[in-house]
């Protein structure tokens, strides 16, 4: 089997398909084809994944921006970007991971729970194979408790009368054949629009993942689906699944399949110049996190939380802009005094820190303060990301991070 290449970068590498002996560790040298793929995807989306850079040797780059995830290109190689939070690039793609999972778990359409740091520390994988494994933990859930099954319709020529005769069919089919009846009548059956909808997606992700221990389980788990129909469109069965208590062993599994087959909120793209894509928009996803955190933080009896427009808990409409820069603003009103705080907060990697901040920014990385400085309307031990000493990048994410 052919070793996929691997590359894991951050926003301070470049990538280029010209390489010489005395490259700085930032430049990462791909083929000039997949060089081409990337800047060809980079052009084909919405916005700019990477910006086009000449290097002063006259060399042409590729520069990665505010996005964080996944690029896998058509001959298997690998691209994961991350948030750079560290010096040392081992600790940084664990600290990140376990960053952006955090993050991740304030999206109300990504479902993200209970990980496991054997996924990217000892398994290493990326954030769409750990999002795989997440899914696949998801739907054996379903499996285990037992599909749930519905009355479906069905149509047929049959030796015996029940439900209703479809005459026009009746006539055409059974004119030789008196002993016969189409009728048409409903069964109870594991076909349904949920159970489609989930083997739809193990097929696709089965195309996709090149993890052996996820595309073993998606392939037990499709066994376990064999008496189900694939879904041929993802949009009706959606509209037709149901959202009560009686699915609630579903709820996770559904909103991890609506992700993956109807790609909301451009995150996931498949075909065209690269085989796939999951890609988040770091700016967009921070302040989608810190409206979260600061919702479920402050002090309703006291304070009022306005939240900016179009900011909310959701991938599609996280904190951007009419011009599409991120909204660093929050605002917190006092109930009795009606005196309104302003608190500003900006990502910050771990090397665009130049300690020039206005004094009424919270900066988050590298640097946090305690929100309990700015206004006493969020307990003491409510801190964002704590990285203990910037010079020597010793992280720690906190416990408190996003009670």
């Amino acid at each position: 089997m052919k070793k996929l290449k691997r590359y894991v970068v951050t926003e301070a590498n470049y990538f280029v398909c010209q390489g010489y002996e005395n490259d700085p560790d930032n430049l990462v040298l791909v083929s000039e084809h997949n060089f081409e793929r990337l800047d060809d995807f980079a052009a084909s989306q919405k916005y700019s994944i990477f910006t086009k850079e000449i290097l002063e040797d006259g060399r042409k780059a590729l520069k990665p921006t505010r996005y964080v995830g996944i690029i896998m290109l058509k001959d298997g190689t690998q691209i994961e970007i991350l948030p750079q939070l560290c010096k040392d690039f081992e600790e940084n793609i664990i600290t990140s991971k376990k960053l952006l999972l955090k993050m991740l778990d304030g999206i109300r359409e990504i479902p993200v729970r209970n990980v496991d740091e054997l996924y990217f520390k000892k398994e290493q994988l990326n954030l769409f194979e750990i999002f795989v494994r997440m899914y696949t933990d998801e739907v054996l859930n379903v499996v285990r408790n037992g599909l749930k099954q519905t009355y479906v319709p069905y149509r047929g020529n049959e030796t015996f009368v029940k439900g209703k005769t479809i005459y026009s069919e009746h006539a055409k089919k059974n004119y030789a054949h008196k002993e016969k009846f189409f009728v048409e009548f409903d069964i109870f059956s594991v076909n349904r629009a949920e159970n489609r909808l989930l083997k739809k997606t193990l097929q696709v992700l089965d195309k996709l993942s090149s993890n052996n221990l996820n595309k073993k389980k998606i392939r037990m788990l499709l066994m376990a689906l064999d008496q189900v129909e694939t879904s041929t469109n993802p949009k009706h069965d959606f509209a037709q699944s149901i959202e009560d208590r009686s699915m609630s062993k579903y709820f996770n599994a559904m909103k991890w399949s609506r992700l993956f087959l109807l790609n909301e909120g451009s995150t996931f793209f498949t075909g065209g110049k690269v085989k796939y894509s999951m890609l988040f928009h770091m700016d967009k996803l921070f302040s989608a996190c810190i409206a979260s955190s600061l919702r479920k933080q402050i002090d309703r009896t006291n304070y009022y939380f306005l939240t900016p427009e179009k900011i909310s808990n959701s991938i599609s409409n996280t904190g951007m802009d009419k011009e599409m820069k991120p909204i660093s603003d929050f605002y917190i009103k006092n109930k009795l005094t009606e005196n309104t705080i302003n608190m500003r907060f900006k990502f910050k990697n771990f090397w665009e820190y130049n300690g020039t901040e206005r004094e009424n920014t919270v900066l988050v990385f590298p640097v946090t303060e305690v929100l309990n400085t700015v206004f006493n309307g969020i307990g003491k031990t409510m801190y964002l990301i704590d990285l203990n000493d910037i010079d020597n990048s010793v992280s720690v994410l906190t416990e408190t991070f996003f009670i």
